[in-house]
């Protein structure tokens, strides 16, 4: 099938485990049931602090979804820590400021993708299956 006319769930991510730092339950709800549609296995962390211990742990991830602005520890500093912790962990950075600081930023901390708030779930598929192939 031409990759322009594939359906916004037609991705098969079974197997793979996505970790979600995201502070508002809503938006996690929200990405959670996307990531569910394409079979995906969410695991949530309410924090940033929460999610570097997930990536402490011994726990396998196949990619992070980190929120920008949280509480406790933002996404910036948790990517640091993250990527520190696991350098091969990618990392896609969600955030609703459209300003280019911000993406920089993103970037410095190790973030291999930023994505615009409110997603565009197809983008991520896109993204994700990029990444499960290499070529994030």
């Amino acid at each position: 099938m031409i990759m322009e006319e594939r359906e916004k769930y037609d991705f098969d991510f079974s197997g793979r485990r996505v970790l979600v730092v995201e502070d508002n339950p809503v938006s996690f709800k929200l990405v959670a049931a996307a990531l569910a549609m394409v079979k995906a296995e969410v695991v949530h962390a309410s924090n940033g602090r929460v999610g570097i211990e997930y990536c402490r742990g011994m726990e396998p991830f196949d990619l992070v979804i980190m929120d920008l602005q949280m509480p406790e520890v933002d996404g910036l500093e948790a990517t640091r820590q993250i990527k520190r912790l696991r350098p091969d962990l990618p990392v896609i950075m969600a955030t609703a400021s459209t300003f280019d600081d911000d993406a920089s930023a993103c970037r410095e901390a190790g973030c291999d993708h930023v994505l615009s708030k409110p997603f565009q779930f197809r983008q991520l598929f896109l993204l994700m299956e990029s990444r499960f192939q290499g070529q994030l």
